[in-house]
């Protein structure tokens, strides 16, 4: 007997991409602020990471979704 798990949802791929990216653009902000950069570089500069970074990060995560044998990442 084998227990399926279920897919994630592309929604759910696509939200949890946003989220880390956001998060890696959280960290330029902390940089950015020690380095005393002007405001609107930094709205722009966090803006194009999390632009970049999210179809990236949706990349990675339905690949490994797609992997067989892979167990899904437990949720807490």
């Amino acid at each position: 007997m084998s227990s399926s798990t279920p897919a994630a949802s592309k929604g759910r791929l696509w939200f949890n991409s946003f989220l880390m990216a956001l998060a890696a653009s959280c960290g330029y902000l902390i940089v950015a602020l020690m380095s005393q950069h002007q405001v609107l570089t930094i709205v722009i500069a966090m803006a194009s990471i999390t632009l970049v970074l999210t179809p990236i990060f949706y990349w990675t995560y339905s690949r490994r979704a797609a992997r067989p044998g892979t167990a899904p990442r437990r949720e807490v």
